[in-house]
Order: C-alpha cells, then sequence, then structure tokens
C-alpha cells in the first residue's frame, strides 16, 4: 500500500475514534429531538412509535457510552 491510501487510513480511523467518542451525546440529541417531534404528532400510533425509536436510542447512548 502506498503512503497516500496509509494517509487516507489513518484519517478514517481518526473520525471513527472521534465519532465513537461522541456517539452516546448523538444519540441522546437525536433521542430528545425524537420526544419533539412525538410531542407534535396528533396521531397516537406514529406518537408511540416515535417514543420507542427515542428509548431505543437512549438505550443505544447507555450502552455507548458503557463501553
Amino acid at each position: 500500500m502506498s503512503d497516500e491510501h496509509t494517509l487516507e487510513l489513518q484519517d478514517i480511523a481518526t473520525d471513527r475514534d472521534r465519532w465513537s467518542q461522541h456517539a452516546g451525546k448523538h444519540y441522546r440529541e437525536l433521542a430528545h429531538w425524537l420526544r419533539g417531534v412525538a410531542a407534535k404528532c396528533r396521531l397516537p400510533n406514529p406518537q408511540r412509535e416515535l417514543l420507542s425509536l427515542a428509548s431505543r436510542y437512549d438505550r443505544q447512548a447507555d450502552y455507548v457510552d458503557g463501553r
């Protein structure tokens, strides 16, 4: 592998590490946003699905932060 490809692989690894450090925060932000959308939703079934997805994102954030 040439040096220019090695540099790209290092950049990818750095981005992956940086993302994984903030993944829990990102999942929690998404969960918060989904709850806001659910609060504006008038239909009960879609609202329930949005709240369920928000709960799953909270659990994923807990899992990611626990690693």
